[in-house]
């Protein structure tokens, strides 16, 4: 883990520093993540806002971010290339304010979404990060679903260790962590490299409280560019959820540690399985398979193994004989299942 160092005390710290990495910026995408923050924005002594480029093969988007931003939005670019957990960690040591918000360049944050966190922050002073409910989009920006209602009410959430240990809870837009809490904790994992938001937000339940705002007050958008879409056609995603499971049940309670482990097993084993049944069902057979793969790392025991040894003779089947040789299983097993 990185080491976060601490800044010069500053009376004239703002509150806020919204840092923007990207690389290879859709100009559309960034451009509506750009508006939505400055729609909210209270002005430079509360908000630090900076784009901060990972060595973009044609440059940092220094013109789009000065035809809709001017001078508001500072932009700085890395001379080489850092990787997400490199750029994520130079987003908070070059954050200047006391509460830091990594906003991705294709998400969107909503009316009052900084008003909300701030006032809830505000009135629970103990706590190391907050966070709302989000939506997911679809790459036009159409909600398809929305993040779990952690409570109805808001305020700093009670066993949320266990909750966070043991499914997937927040996305980064939804977040902003105090930089004390990074300080503390150090940065994100250079050795994840798919789920490495999630590993921070359980090493940071388990040792500072969490605020919860229930409204919608952002987005994250998922389209064929995104990495986390593109980890799950490897698999990568649910073999770094492995590991990182590894990771994090040291952070959980002694008494209770084995229980969660296995159910935070079970749940990704299923996340991995719903997966392979998507893919193989979109004819990605090699995408199935690298799921396949990895939900065995993850739990192979009872009805989650003859779950995937069921696909896993789906795709060799379909590997002998190709999508004919599934239709005549398909309709072999209609003719012979019972009126």
């Amino acid at each position: 883990m990185q080491v976060i160092r601490p800044l010069v005390p500053d009376a004239t710290r703002p509150f806020w520093s919204v840092m923007i990495p990207t690389y290879k910026a859709r100009a559309d995408y960034l451009e509506e993540t750009l508006k939505s923050v400055l729609q909210q924005d209270p002005g430079p002594a509360q908000m630090q806002i900076e784009l901060v480029d990972d060595c973009s093969p044609d440059g940092a988007p220094v013109e789009l971010v000065r035809r809709i931003a001017g001078d508001r939005t500072a932009v700085h670019r890395e001379p080489a290339n850092n990787g997400l957990a490199g750029i994520w960690n130079r987003c908070i040591e070059r954050a200047r304010g006391e509460w830091v918000h990594i906003l991705h360049q294709d998400d969107v944050v909503l009316p009052g979404f900084y008003e909300n966190l701030y006032r809830g922050i505000s009135c629970n002073p103990n706590v190391g990060m907050a966070f709302c409910r989000f939506a997911i989009s679809d790459a036009n920006g159409h909600w398809k679903e929305l993040g779990p209602l952690e409570s109805s009410t808001p305020g700093v959430l009670d066993g949320w260790l266990e909750r966070v240990a043991t499914g997937c809870r927040v996305q980064c837009v939804a977040a902003v962590v105090k930089r004390a809490t990074y300080e503390r904790l150090g940065g994100f994992r250079a050795d994840l490299i798919s789920v490495l938001d999630i590993e921070m937000w359980v090493r940071i339940a388990a040792n500072v409280p969490v605020f919860y705002e229930p409204q919608i007050l952002a987005f994250f958008r998922r389209h064929g560019d995104n990495q986390s879409v593109m980890d799950e056609r490897t698999g990568a995603n649910m073999q770094d959820m492995a590991r990182a499971i590894e990771i994090w049940k040291d952070y959980l309670p002694a008494n209770s540690r084995t229980q969660l482990e296995q159910q935070s097993r079970r749940y990704w084993a299923d996340v991995a399985l719903a997966l392979a049944q998507y893919f193989f069902s979109h004819n990605d057979v090699a995408a199935c398979a690298s799921q396949l793969r990895a939900a065995k790392d993850l739990w192979n025991r009872g009805q989650h193994r003859l779950r995937r040894l069921r696909l896993e003779g789906k795709v060799l089947l379909h590997r002998a004989g190709g999508e004919r040789a599934i239709s005549a299983m398909r309709e072999f097993r209609r003719r012979i299942r019972p009126a």
